[in-house]
């Protein structure tokens, strides 16, 4: 080999070698973005297949909106935010093994974005992790509760929140006779355990107490039941989707004339407003999180609805809570420093206080504390609303409104 031909080559290595650092220096986004340059990663464990998608997939519209918005302004300390997903299919006991995932492949925050059993499942797995975990959406209160719950957050007013309201609501409007009608899911079994007492506490006596598995596709007897203890008013606590339509769809049919009242997750899923039959949803009470008189609520409608065009169908308080849930972390990890560990972003969250929400009455905020680790500031989080004679939730319930502090 010549002088001249073995100098080329060293050439060629060097450069090889040059390049291959810069590759290497670049990365793969799969890091916990301690190394400057590098994306901040956000895991989503999500719902994409079971009980929970149709409210996941809500709240995925509202993270992902958050994500480019931030990310076209210049990201977090520069760095842009890289999601990435994993789907537990709302199976409690597939949610550890698919937060390690996340985890592993560089997650620096969680999303949780599935169902309160999943979020309360993998609790001592984010403790061992050390990694914070927010519930966009979910409403049990055990999640933000101890044992274990150093690391985990929930956003929205919890179910006793939720059961304080409509216990008031039902002394309002003289519900002492009230039916309860419910899947079987993990999920809903917990949070009625929450909720009832609290309406029993209040004085209201539940006549009838039915369930459903999640596949039903006729729950006429179950409402027939109900229909002969005569109640004053049903309430339907479900995690929605097509059951929750089929209990609206046979009760409008059975007893069209009852009050009914449903948790929440009917109003907050547009896709299965089309279900139901002409008229079933008329005068249906839910708890929502959006109100016409919160003006960070109105602009967040308009730039979803400038995204998603036609396939827009209102904003609901799932994508509300998962578009703050992004820009509250994006808070705690600037507190925290762009470079410190996933156990340094919790301190970061602990300190964000009074931040407007997009969602909740107008002026409604949001903190967390070292003891505090539910987001809402207070009840003004729920808003009771009513649907249309067209199946369209309409404006706040004029019966009862929470009285806001």
């Amino acid at each position: 080999m010549s002088r001249t031909h073995a100098a080329r080559c060293l050439s060629i290595v060097a450069t090889s070698l040059t390049l291959a650092a810069t590759i290497t220096a670049c990365g793969d986004g799969k890091d916990s973005g301690d190394s400057s340059g590098k994306d901040i990663v956000i895991g989503m464990v999500e719902d994409t297949s079971g009980g929970t998608a149709a409210t996941s997939a809500e709240a995925t519209t509202g993270i992902s909106l958050a994500i480019d918005e931030i990310n076209k302004a210049g990201g977090v300390g520069g760095r842009s935010l890289k999601l990435i997903r994993q789907n537990d299919g709302s199976q409690p006991s597939q949610t550890p093994a698919v937060l390690r995932k996340l985890v592993s492949d560089g997650a620096r925050v969680i999303i949780m974005n599935s169902s309160s059993a999943s979020a309360q499942q993998v609790k001592p797995v984010v403790e061992q992790e050390k990694i914070v975990a927010v519930s966009a959406t979910n409403i049990a209160s055990a999640i933000a509760e101890p044992p274990n719950n150093t690391f985990s957050f929930i956003l929205a007013n919890p179910i006793t929140d939720i059961g304080t309201v409509y216990a008031a609501a039902f002394e309002k409007i003289g519900v002492k006779r009230l039916a309860v009608i419910t899947d079987d899911s993990p999920t809903m079994a917990g949070l009625n355990k929450g909720l009832l007492p609290i309406f029993e506490k209040a004085g209201v006596t539940i006549v009838a107490n039915e369930k459903a598995p999640l596949n039903s596709t006729d729950v006429a007897p179950q409402l027939s039941r109900i229909d002969a203890a005569k109640p004053d008013a049903l309430f339907v606590s479900s995690l929605g989707g097509q059951l929750e339509v089929l209990f609206h769809n046979t009760a409008h049919q059975i007893m069209p004339e009852l009050p009914r009242i449903s948790l929440a997750s009917m109003g907050n899923q547009p896709d299965t407003w089309k279900l139901a039959k002409p008229g079933a949803l008329r005068q249906l009470v839910y708890a929502s999180a959006i109100s016409a008189d919160n003006t960070r609520s109105i602009e967040l409608g308009d730039k979803l609805k400038a995204k998603l065009g036609d396939k827009y169908l209102g904003l609901t308080a799932f994508a509300a809570q998962g578009y703050d849930t992004v820009y509250l972390l994006k808070q705690a990890i600037e507190k925290a420093g762009v470079d410190s560990s996933p156990a340094q972003v919790r301190g970061g969250l602990e300190q964000i206080s009074k931040t407007p929400a997009s969602w909740g009455r107008q002026g409604f905020t949001m903190s967390f504390t070292p003891t505090k680790h539910v987001g809402s500031d207070g009840l003004c989080g729920i808003v009771l609303r009513r649907f249309t004679e067209q199946n369209q939730p309409g404006d706040n319930w004029a019966d009862y409104q929470p009285q806001c502090s």
